[in-house]
């Protein structure tokens, strides 16, 4: 047990290019990744940072403090998974030294994800971000640049960036040009530019990458459901340039009613992805589902009938619907109830393990 532990941040696993497993635990282990990475890439910000973090180490044992010091990486595949990697082997080092407090050491924006999760678990008593100074020349410049460059071309990562991104813009501009639809082509770049930010400032890619490794089926569903309503939407626009004579109430009941059942459907088949992605993995509450989608079938049927009769300059609901929509909203709301008692005293577990 030890009161501090200095870790350096490795998030991309650079460390595992030497042929070390992480974490590297303790002065001597550290010690040998340290010389390895010395010969290997000691022009590395990585090894500039690992020598930090080993120096502020020493330092701290000079001065008596009860101090060791780790090397932590995280994965090549990035985003989320690296942040996962990094969490848990994070976990086998408390677990393994039971430290009070951090200190931290790292180089770059993507390793700065990782302290979140340190101080989750640690009082993170000091913070060090190593950023190499370096006076060069107009050819190692160029050097520089070249090494960027192809570190954006070949890790994965990057090349989604500064390669996928703009291959959807030119493409989409060369189709555009072909079709003689030039006029479209600046605000098409505009718009999948703005995409490309929204998405990355808000790590939708990484949501949508750690949703994909654990439901398939939910991206699959989410996608189909999307693409529902982006269809609703332009049959809309053009529905709404066909039709002329409606005053203001009607033609919103109107633009609701076209839009209806590309809703009800994008709703349906989000629900009915969970409800198959629930039943595969055996879970009871796959029925939660399957009353969403019953009950937006309902409200797809009332809603309809309500609407075109607001159409029709109709706006009297007869005797017979309000029957059918009280009478339908109680058996909905007695089976939820029942369910949810079932579920509750696990009546309803023992009953699907008997069929």
């Amino acid at each position: 047990m030890v009161k501090t532990i200095v870790i350096y941040i490795d998030i991309d696993d650079d460390i595992g290019d030497l042929g070390f497993l992480s974490p590297i635990v303790g002065e001597e282990n550290c010690k040998l990744a340290l010389d390895k990475a010395a010969y290997f890439m000691p022009t590395d910000s990585d090894f500039n940072s690992m020598v930090v973090a080993f120096n502020i180490y020493n330092d701290l044992k000079r001065k008596g403090e009860d101090v060791e010091i780790v090397f932590i990486s995280g994965s090549k595949k990035g985003g989320i998974e690296s942040q996962l990697e990094f969490s848990r082997k994070l976990d086998k080092v408390i677990e393994k030294l039971s430290p009070e407090y951090a200190v931290v050491v790292y180089d770059s924006p993507d390793d700065a994800r990782a302290i979140p999760i340190i101080q989750s678990r640690l009082k993170i008593s000091a913070v060090q971000q190593v950023i190499v100074e370096q006076y060069r020349g107009v050819e190692e410049t160029y050097m520089l640049l070249a090494k960027y460059i192809r570190k954006a071309i070949t890790e994965k990562r990057y090349a989604r960036i500064f390669l996928g991104v703009p291959g959807i813009v030119l493409a989409l501009a060369g189709i555009l040009a072909v079709l003689n639809l030039s006029v479209y082509i600046e605000p098409t770049i505009l718009i999948i530019l703005g995409a490309a930010m929204i998405i990355k400032g808000l790590k939708i890619d990484d949501l949508i990458e750690n949703w994909w490794e654990n439901s398939t089926i939910m991206v699959i569903t989410s996608t189909v459901s999307i693409i529902s309503i982006l269809i609703g939407i332009i049959n809309l626009y053009i529905q709404l340039q066909l039709t002329k004579g409606l005053n203001g109430i009607q033609e919103f009941a109107f633009a609701i009613l076209q839009l209806l059942p590309y809703a009800s459907f994008s709703a349906i088949i989000l629900f009915g992805g969970k409800a198959i992605s629930k039943g595969l993995n055996k879970d009871i509450r796959v029925w939660h589902d399957i009353i969403k989608i019953i009950n937006i079938i309902f409200i797809y049927f009332v809603l309809f009938t309500v609407i075109k009769d607001i159409i029709d300059n109709s706006y009297i609901l007869t005797v017979q619907s309000l029957y059918v929509l009280i009478l339908t909203s109680i058996v909905i709301i007695s089976i939820y109830i029942t369910l949810s008692a079932l579920e509750k005293y696990g009546i309803l577990e023992r009953l699907i393990k008997r069929i």
